[in-house]
């Protein structure tokens, strides 16, 4: 089921399945701007998943979680695959969680809950993720998100191309990239960086060739990365305060159509790795009782 949130400025549509965002739009005079890839099957079927309760690739499909062989089909966990119940639902905002059922417990041992909040504002889409350990014992986790944002838009001129857009983190900072191998895996022990040598510090231009399997980037500060249009100076940004990683990826699949900008907690397995969930780099630990919480917000 989608449920729509608006107000005189924006409306996003959100589906249960995943608590996922189906479209984000900006109201405007000659018609909605769609800023959210329309997920199309035939290139990437999703539009802004929930990662959760890990981010990334997970090597061989299972980790180890205290000393339990669990099995994952899939990476970035399971919440994008999952039903979520509405718990609040107002015109301008609504609230979704997802909790732990037989489903879950044989992939991650524990009671969690889940809360994804969407509220639309006169900047765009405030998205606050939220989650709570309800088990007796404490647990490890990442989280993150993988919003793609569809370029160009369709209130562009006609003659925009994805080379008109460039990726903006907010401070322009020299940026740091975590070596991965060709598959998506952190090399070696998982702990190589190197600068990413981009001509203009914080600057990334799409080219329309594509990041592989990513581009993942640390030790930033900018709270927020950018997706900005060359030809009108307009820029969408999405909020990485607070968060260690952030990953830039477009569909691989056809000519370029979008781009994803990914605040993570949370970054793929080592291609070493031992499996052990515990000693997963990059995960957040949580204790019995305490709640834990990171804003994605989406302002244009």
């Amino acid at each position: 089921m989608n449920v729509i949130i608006e107000n005189e400025k924006f409306k996003a549509e959100i589906s249960t399945f995943g608590a996922e965002i189906q479209h984000f739009v900006k109201k405007t005079p000659d018609g909605e701007c769609e800023l959210i890839w329309n997920g199309d099957k035939s290139v990437w079927k999703n539009h802004a998943p929930i990662l959760f309760p890990f981010v990334a690739r997970c090597l061989d499909g299972y980790f180890i979680i205290d000393g339990k062989k669990c099995e994952y089909s899939r990476n970035h966990g399971f919440a994008r695959d999952l039903e979520s119940k509405i718990i609040k639902k107002e015109k301008d905002c609504v609230i979704f969680e997802l909790t732990e059922s037989d489903d879950t417990i044989y992939r991650f041992p524990y009671k969690f809950s889940l809360q994804s909040q969407y509220k639309v504002c006169d900047k765009g889409l405030e998205w606050k993720l939220t989650v709570k350990n309800t088990d007796s014992k404490d647990f490890y986790f990442g989280i993150g998100s993988h919003a793609a944002f569809a370029i160009p838009r369709n209130t562009d001129s006609k003659d925009t191309k994805f080379t008109d857009y460039e990726i903006v983190f907010e401070k322009q900072e020299k940026l740091t990239n975590v070596i991965c191998n060709e598959d998506g895996y952190l090399a070696g022990d998982g702990n190589q960086t190197k600068p990413y040598g981009e001509k203009t510090p914080g600057v990334i231009p799409l080219d329309g060739k594509g990041f592989g399997n990513g581009h993942l980037f640390t030790n930033f500060t900018s709270d927020w990365v950018g997706l900005r249009n060359k030809k009108d100076s307009s820029i969408l940004k999405i909020s990485t305060k607070g968060f260690p990683y952030c990953m830039i990826w477009q569909n691989t699949s056809g000519p370029a159509q979008f781009v994803c900008i990914e605040p993570w907690h949370g970054i793929p397995d080592t291609e070493n790795t031992n499996h052990i969930w515990e000693e997963k780099k990059g995960m957040n630990l949580l204790k019995s009782g305490q709640s834990f919480s990171c804003n994605q917000d989406i302002f244009f």
